[in-house]
């Protein structure tokens, strides 16, 4: 039954982030913009393909952590976690499965030479940082207490360490 819960997290949140709202842009924009894929001999190609692959290897540990060591729940606000997870690349960054959705985000947005989903990325990653911020790293305080303070004191909400976060 977890893995259900999980699929579900993982269709509603990022394939609707990273396939149908950029799908959705495309065509309420491609009468007033020009789209045009990078071709495969050039710069952005590559730079794409670099950011495709942080993209999905991000988030692809990310939720690989989060179904191994967040106990019951999801990563969906709707059923958090009931284990604060301060492993995997959440030892580096607060918040790597938005860091990797974000990077997937700008593979498309390099990879089609667009702006208006250049501008979509922008927009996800700014409205992540408000929620973050506002909404919840407050139930994490509550829920979590100290521990979640001393860890947000020590990891950047999206900037990664070098270091992983040890305790204390």
């Amino acid at each position: 039954m977890r893995i259900k819960e999980y699929l579900k997290v993982i269709f509603i949140l990022p394939f609707n982030v990273v396939i149908t709202i950029p799908i959705l842009i495309f065509l309420s924009t491609r009468d007033s913009y020009l789209y045009t894929l990078a071709p495969t001999y050039g710069l952005l190609f590559y730079i794409s393909m670099l950011l495709l692959a942080i993209g999905l290897f991000l988030t692809i540990w990310s939720v690989q952590t989060f179904y191994i060591k967040g106990g019951e729940g999801t990563p969906a606000p709707w059923k958090p976690i009931s284990n604060l997870i301060i492993s995997g690349p959440y030892r580096y960054v607060r918040n790597p499965m938005i860091l990797g959705v974000v990077f997937l985000l700008l593979c498309e947005a390099t990879l089609f030479d667009s702006i208006p989903l250049l501008y979509w990325t922008l927009s996800f990653f700014f409205i992540n940082i408000i929620y973050f911020k506002y909404f919840e790293e407050r139930d994490l305080i509550k829920r979590f207490g100290s521990d979640y303070e001393d860890y947000r004191n020590k990891v950047f909400m999206f900037l990664p360490k070098i270091t992983p976060y040890k305790k204390g």
